[in-house]
């Protein structure tokens, strides 16, 4: 496959809300949540937009806590992590604002107990700094529990499954063979919209292409790559 990174409707839609997320609205700069369904390319979309733009990406964990969160931001922003919560927050929001940067968290699913959310909510009230959440498809149900982080939200960014369009259009820029139409339909069916399923079936038409030294790959060459018959 080309080492290009594909354009995709979800793409277009992370891009245009990051521009809303990112503008100051009388001053203010909001947060932004990402979310949707595993498989969609979230957290390859925020991890390449971090590393474009030199900004702090934080995963989240199950056993995260407050302290852990705080030390992997300070981490994140460049510097060894003090001690005590109270240390690492100050930690944090002097380096926001003696370098103002987009703070993106993924899997902001594991914060939605014990109110660890709010403590991102803190960091963008204080440092007036873009946060970004970036979650699973129902977090949006959790985190409208909290008021007064919700209202934060300058935009909310759904990645959606792929549609047939979208693998028509994925395979124009990744594949280095070309798919037929019924081959594009076959591939949507199968993959069920997902990046990764979708990239399985595109190295599978690559292959055959390869070995049968084909110009364009069909809905026959693909049955015959699943049942193991190439």
């Amino acid at each position: 496959m080309k080492k290009t990174f594909a354009i995709t409707k979800n793409v277009e839609r992370f891009l245009a809300g990051m521009e809303v997320i990112e503008a100051p609205v009388k001053g203010r700069v909001g947060m932004g949540l990402v979310y949707g369904e595993p498989g969609t390319g979230k957290t390859e979309m925020t991890q390449k937009y971090a590393a474009d733009k030199d900004y702090p990406y934080v995963r989240a964990t199950d056993i995260m806590s407050r302290r852990s969160l705080l030390s992997k931001i300070v981490s994140e922003l460049g510097e060894a992590p003090a001690f005590r919560s109270d240390e690492l927050f100050n930690q944090a929001v002097d380096l926001l604002l003696d370098r103002p940067r987009t703070l993106i968290i993924d899997e902001v699913d594991y914060l939605c107990r014990g109110g660890m959310v709010e403590v991102l909510r803190d960091l963008n009230d204080v440092t007036n700094t873009p946060v970004v959440l970036v979650g699973m498809h129902q977090v949006d149900q959790k985190l409208k529990r909290y008021r007064h982080l919700w209202d934060r939200f300058s935009d909310v960014i759904r990645f959606r499954t792929f549609d047939a369009d979208d693998i028509a259009s994925l395979a124009e820029q990744i594949c280095e063979v070309p798919i037929s139409p019924e081959g594009i339909r076959f591939i949507h069916e199968r993959g069920f919209g997902k990046f990764r399923r979708t990239m399985v079936w595109f190295s599978r038409a690559e292959r055959v292409a390869k070995m049968n030294k084909l110009d364009v790959v069909d809905v026959g060459h693909l049955l015959a790559v699943r049942n193991g018959g190439e």
